[in-house]
C-alpha cells in the first residue's frame, strides 16, 4: 500500500529555471514512486515568486501546515517530500515548526 505524501513546492524568482516548479514537482513525483508514495493533487502546495526567509509570508505552506495539524489524531498525510530542503525552510525555527 503507497504512503499518502504532500509535495512541498517553492520558487523565491522567477529566473530559478533549474528550480521551476515544473521541475521540482518531477523530481518530487518520480521519488514518490520508486519509494512507493503517492501525492494526491490535492496535496502539492506551491509558493510561486516568495523568499523562503519566513514560513508566515508562505500562504501554500501555511495551508499544508494547517491541514497537518488538523489532522493530528488521523493525519491525510504521512510525510512532507521536497526537491531540497532549503525549499522548506530556510531557518531552523521554520523547520522545527
Amino acid at each position: 500500500m503507497s504512503v499518502i505524501s504532500a509535495a512541498y513546492i517553492r520558487v523565491s524568482t522567477e529566473d530559478q529555471v533549474e528550480f521551476s516548479p515544473d521541475s521540482q514537482q518531477k523530481r518530487i513525483k518520480e521519488y514518490a514512486a520508486a519509494h512507493d508514495m503517492r501525492i494526491p493533487e490535492d496535496y502539492v502546495f506551491v509558493d510561486e515568486g516568495i523568499s523562503g526567509r519566513s514560513a508566515d509570508n508562505r500562504p501554500a505552506f501555511q495551508q499544508m501546515i494547517a491541514l497537518a495539524r488538523a489532522g493530528r489524531q488521523h493525519p491525510p498525510f504521512q510525510n512532507i517530500l521536497v526537491w531540497k530542503f532549503s525549499r522548506f525552510a530556510r531557518s531552523r525555527q521554520d523547520s522545527i515548526f
